[in-house]
């Protein structure tokens, strides 16, 4: 069988990744490939390790940020499928052979126009047209027990979440071709999820969160923050602000402007970016 998908991950700090990547080898039984973009300090202790489990190892000069990251690593993926992992996600099992990547399968089959199709995470919830979904409770031990992880999928019976944050999204390789990449110019991150969401929906695709797919999440540990955003928070306010002009008439997007709180303009257009 050929690899299905490439996993990307690219990192900033070293607590988590290794996790990651042990839990993905064991709960990912589908041929894939791996590759890092390893943003963090110096240390060929780590490095070394890091080279012995994947396939790609890239070591950029300073942090490029997650589009930027996230984009070198997805024009060298040869898959039909290409999948950005946060490094603060942890795999766990699912009720299926072919474990939680199944369910993102599944999804796919399921609904034709899906452009991109994430997990859902037992910590925190799913968002989709600006309001909160799925939330569940479980703590990460509960969430290593597969008759739990069954029981969400259960009792969600399908649910999707339309519009979601870019965590550990699967996307197809040929509908990424028609949208573009990510908007480097989100640095270091923050708001490239909203805007891309919103070509792929002006498109006419769709970005789904499936409750048929569960994967653990520690959320907002993979990033540069508070501290690494601070030089980063006036231009960063400033193109999310601006996101409101791409975005489609009924998505919510939060409902207030996160800066004024004053209920955002609606303005025609839509920025393309290319391969």
């Amino acid at each position: 069988m050929k690899e299905i998908t490439t996993f990307i991950f690219p990192i900033v700090r070293r607590a988590f990744i290794f996790r990651a990547l042990e839990t993905l080898k064991e709960y990912t039984p589908y041929p894939h490939f791996t590759i890092v973009i390893d943003q963090t300090q110096p240390d060929l202790e780590f490095e070394a390790k890091l080279r012995g489990m994947v396939d790609v190892w890239i070591k950029p000069r300073h942090n490029l940020g997650f589009a930027s990251a996230s984009n070198m690593g997805i024009r060298l993926a040869p898959t039909p499928l290409i999948t950005v992992m946060n490094d603060d996600v942890c795999f766990i099992p699912n009720p299926y052979p072919g474990g939680w990547f199944e369910g993102i399968l599944k999804t796919f089959k399921q609904y034709s126009t899906a452009a991109a199709v994430s997990p859902m995470s037992p910590r925190e919830p799913g968002w989709g047209y600006g309001q909160p979904g799925f939330l569940e409770h479980l703590t990460f031990e509960e969430s290593q027990d597969v008759e739990k992880i069954k029981g969400l999928i259960e009792k969600k019976n399908g649910q999707m979440i339309d519009g979601i944050t870019y965590w550990g999204p699967t996307f197809r390789a040929d509908f990424l071709e028609k949208v573009g990449l990510l908007d480097e110019r989100f640095w270091p991150g923050a708001g490239e999820d909203y805007e891309h969401n919103a070509r792929l929906y002006l498109q006419g695709f769709r970005a789904l969160a499936t409750s048929y797919s569960w994967t653990w999440h520690h959320w907002g540990q993979s990033k540069d923050e508070p501290d690494g955003l601070s030089e980063a928070l006036p231009p960063a306010r400033e193109q999310w602000n601006k996101i409101n002009e791409i975005w489609p008439d009924g998505f919510d997007q939060w409902g207030k402007d996160p800066v004024t709180q004053k209920p955002y303009r609606r303005i025609p257009g839509v920025a393309r970016l290319g391969f």
